[in-house]
């Protein structure tokens, strides 16, 4: 997962900013008579994201007691997320932080949208909370859903409040046959915190991180059969070690815990396809 610039943008200030435009005397009565909420919402979500405790935050179905969830949902998906929408300015600035557009609960696909991080069904105070929208592709956005977590330890990692990349924690290793199978799974240093162990599993787990690092692990393979095989056949396994130590360095550089950067590491390691794989 990789961590993003944390918004400064107030929830009122957007909340506001979405309703400006509401022509409904009545609904813009009631929605207005929200802003406190809306606030102290988004204030008890920074508090309680910042210690993997937002599963203590209470379910609600509706804002105030006067607008519904559906009026909410309304409010994030006609009047910030639409295009030429009156809070369209804040969606984009939430878009725009991943570094290269791509996604990072996955750290692999494009940006497509923004994830509710806890759903805006349940936690409709929350709809457009910036605290609480995170950039993020389809598939996340679909895998993860509705999903409440129950306790600390499942809650999925959040790009605003968790950093995990100082750390190796995901990993890969290989099966000694052709065609090789190439493994991700997550395995943190010994003094990680025990809930924060369990987070990135759940996180790894939630969003079929495995599977996906194994599909392009495995075009990548494809890719580099041909440059591999020269190496060795022309200079040895020592050199084809080489080659791919560097080759997992250059992808440590831009990200300890890529796909790539496993990748390369379990290759580089296995004595069998350095030495026998291209025999």
């Amino acid at each position: 997962m990789k961590k993003l610039t944390r918004p400064n943008d107030d929830a009122v200030v957007v909340f506001e900013a979405c309703i400006d435009r509401v022509r409904n005397a009545d609904l813009k009565h009631r929605l207005q008579s929200c802003s406190v909420e809306v606030g102290e919402a988004s204030a008890e979500f920074d508090q309680k994201a910042s210690v993997a405790e937002l599963h203590t935050i209470e379910a609600k179905e509706s804002v105030a007691n006067v607008v519904s969830v559906d009026e909410m949902k309304k409010v994030y998906t006609d009047r910030m997320a639409k295009k030429l929408a009156p809070g369209r300015v804040y969606y984009d600035k939430l878009m725009s932080l991943p570094e290269h557009g791509r996604c990072p609960l996955c750290s692999q696909r494009v940006v497509s949208t923004l994830d509710h991080h806890l759903p805006k069904a349940h936690y409709p105070s929350l709809a457009v909370s910036p605290l609480n929208l995170i950039p993020a592709c389809q598939d996340c956005n679909k895998i993860k859903s509705e999903d409440i977590p129950l306790n600390s330890e499942k809650e999925t990692l959040h790009p605003y409040y968790d950093d995990v990349e100082g750390f190796l924690w995901v990993k890969a290793k290989l099966t000694e046959s052709v065609p090789v199978v190439v493994e991700f799974y997550v395995e943190p240093p010994d003094d990680c915190d025990d809930v924060l162990i369990e987070r990135l599993k759940h996180h790894f787990i939630t969003f079929d991180l495995a599977a996906l690092y194994s599909s392009h692990a495995a075009e990548e393979l494809a890719n580099i059969e041909f440059i591999a095989r020269k190496i060795f056949e022309d200079s040895g396994s020592i050199e084809l070690r080489e080659y791919l130590s560097d080759m997992a360095d250059s992808r440590k550089q831009v990200s300890i815990n890529s796909w790539q950067a496993a990748f390369y590491t379990c290759l580089y390691e296995s004595n069998w396809f350095c030495q026998n794989r291209f025999q």
